[in-house]
């Protein structure tokens, strides 16, 4: 069950990266930030990947695919408050994103 968590976790992020809103550039460092947690996650490294993207909403604070990301991360940790508290700061940044919107409103659902 954790495997399969940790990888679809892992989707998520590496497909958050495809998209690109207007205020975030994914070839930028968060970006790179975000793909190295990916990577970090799929080796079941999740407390370096939480590292990264708190980093990585840092440098860009209005990427809501960076918090969505990490609101997973906590969830999976057991952390539900963050996780909620951090999906509902993705989706105040999903803006014209239907998708990440989506994502997080069925994650908020998720958690509850």
């Amino acid at each position: 069950m954790k495997k399969i968590l940790l990888f679809a976790i892992t989707v998520l992020l590496l497909s958050a990266c495809a998209v690109k809103a207007p205020y975030q550039d994914h070839t930028g460092p968060g970006g790179v930030l975000m793909v190295q947690a990916g990577q970090h996650v799929a080796a079941g490294e999740d407390a370096k990947a939480i590292a990264l993207l708190e980093r990585a909403v840092r440098i860009e604070p209005r990427n809501g695919h960076a918090w969505l990301g990490l609101a997973r991360l906590y969830f999976a940790s057991g952390d539900i408050n963050k996780a909620e508290q951090f999906a509902r700061r993705a989706m105040q940044f999903a803006g014209a994103d239907k998708r990440l919107e989506r994502d997080c409103q069925a994650f908020i659902g998720e958690i509850r």
